[in-house]
């Protein structure tokens, strides 16, 4: 892995890319990832994992906030 990262260095270096080395912004992981998106606004290292996982916190969140079903908001 630290080879494959130096290399990802070494060209986007040479080709300017270098805005494509990013860091994962989840918390648990904050790996250097290389954005191969072709608009370039890569989030996740993995989708698979550090974003789906943030997807499903944020999704338990909404989930815990909002009232339940049949349960009005307003105080009488």
């Amino acid at each position: 892995m630290f080879t494959q990262l130096l290399w990802i260095v070494a060209v986007a270096a040479i080709d300017g890319t270098w805005k494509r080395l990013k860091v994962c912004p989840a918390e648990d992981c904050r790996w250097a990832f290389y954005d191969n998106a072709k608009n370039r606004m890569g989030v996740w290292c993995q989708m698979a994992e550090c974003g789906n996982r943030r997807k499903a916190r944020a999704h338990r969140a909404r989930q815990h906030s909002a009232p339940a079903e049949g349960q009005s908001d307003r105080s009488t």
